[in-house]
């Protein structure tokens, strides 16, 4: 899952999922890396100016894969990313 590419739907707050957090993260487009269960991932997007930054995700619990996306659980948070097709 190291190449894969997606775009953010959602991030929750681990401690009370039904609540939305980090609005500001949804629908952007995000490359994979070190998506993996023990791993400390990396969410890498390009900003408004071009410039590309890097979100660390504390260490991976658990990986749910649906036909609609993945989620992502961290010790922090819940990522729910929708996949894109590699161009």
């Amino acid at each position: 899952m190291n190449e894969d590419v997606a775009i953010i739907e959602g991030v929750y707050d681990i401690a009370s999922p039904e609540v939305p957090a980090s609005l500001h993260r949804w629908g952007r487009k995000v490359w994979l890396r070190d998506i993996e269960i023990g791993a400390k991932g990396k969410l890498l997007f390009y900003d408004e100016d071009g410039v590309c930054k890097i979100t660390t995700l504390s260490r991976i619990t658990d990986i749910t894969k649906t036909p609609e996306g993945i989620g992502i659980y961290t010790q922090c948070s819940i990522y729910k990313l929708k996949m894109l097709n590699k161009s």
